[in-house]
């Protein structure tokens, strides 16, 4: 594919491309043809200048960046300050957290101003049971994910000519982050079961038929309109399904790492002093910014209040296999 047939590029906030491209889900391993890791790093740095341009464009005002500490946001923030954009960094923390260190060495290294929302076990608690209210549903994985969006409309309501909101969001779907191949790079087995996770994961993601299909309406309100997932765009997948394992896949201080030429991209796009953490790793927000932590621990207190509960062990210190049977037959006696 070259870029004469690609789709045209994007400032739209999110494409949905399962609903938009013919059966991404099947299968297409002869697709990815591009290996050579630094051929794709210069395709991710265009694309990502090209689009994150379209909608710095498009959106005017002054743009924030939803900086996590992984590389994608640090990227994607790195990319914005080189077009002249200072965005206001946005982090949302808690104790336990994991990544704050990078975010903060991120946005001073690239001038930005950096709020970084620190959320006590209090208000983790209250913000959930807000989310909960308005997705409607207690799914563990949609609650933890919209506690840091509702948490940063704090910042936004702050910025009186808020522009785009920028999301790393969608990069690790379509560049294989966080997944491991059983496979060498290099081989055809990998190609074939790359190709299979990257369009399952893309497939069941990037539609709007989900379980909360207005998720970013039903947090945001005002806001859902200016959050830009980077990397969600038709033309973004069709530009990713190239790419080969031994370009997604490479060795750096003898070890292996996911997202390789994004990460190479991401080296060369940040000042040098703190170019490292394009190599930095990271669990999903949700365990990164402690969220997981802080409710696993309210589950504990919750558990050991109930009627009896530490009679012969002590949920605070049992395992976590006791502490959820506990709060089921608790449900079961409700």
């Amino acid at each position: 594919m070259t870029y004469e047939t690609l789709a045209p590029q994007t400032a739209e906030p999110l494409q949905f491309v399962t609903d938009l491209v013919e059966d991404i889900a099947a299968p297409n391993p002869a697709a990815r043809t591009l290996t050579d890791p630094v051929e794709a790093a210069s395709l991710i740095s265009e694309e990502t200048r090209t689009r994150v341009a379209s909608v710095l464009d498009k959106f005017g005002g002054t743009p924030a960046v939803l900086l996590s500490g992984g590389v994608d946001s640090i990227y994607v923030a790195a990319v914005a300050v080189h077009l002249g954009a200072k965005p206001v960094a946005v982090t949302i923390v808690t104790d336990g957290q994991s990544d704050e260190a990078n975010a903060a060495a991120a946005a001073r290294a690239l001038g930005l101003r950096h709020d970084i929302i620190r959320l006590t076990a209090a208000e983790v608690v209250d913000l959930s049971r807000d989310v909960i209210t308005r997705l409607g549903t207690s799914e563990l994985w949609e609650v933890t994910a919209g506690i840091p969006l509702l948490a940063a409309r704090r910042t936004f309501d702050a910025i009186p000519t808020l522009g785009a909101v920028l999301s790393g969001s969608g990069a690790d779907a379509i560049l294989g982050g966080g997944r491991t191949l059983t496979h060498s790079p290099a081989s055809h087995e990998a190609t074939i079961e790359l190709d299979r996770l990257i369009r399952a994961e893309s497939a069941a993601n990037f539609r709007y038929d989900r379980l909360v299909p207005n998720f970013h309406p039903a947090l945001l309100d005002q806001y859902a309109d200016r959050l830009i997932h980077v990397f969600q765009t038709v033309r973004w997948w069709q530009v990713a399904e190239r790419f080969a394992p031994a370009a997604l896949f490479g060795i750096h201080d003898d070890r292996l790492v996911d997202k390789y030429a994004l990460r190479l991209a991401c080296e060369a796009q940040l000042p040098e002093e703190v170019n490292y953490l394009a190599w930095a790793t990271k669990s999903p927000i949700q365990r990164s910014s402690g969220l997981m932590s802080v409710l696993a621990t309210a589950a504990r207190t919750y558990a050991a209040n109930l009627p009896g509960a530490q009679t012969y062990t002590d949920p605070m210190t049992e395992d976590a296999e006791a502490v959820a049977t506990r709060l089921y037959l608790s449900i079961l006696g409700a």
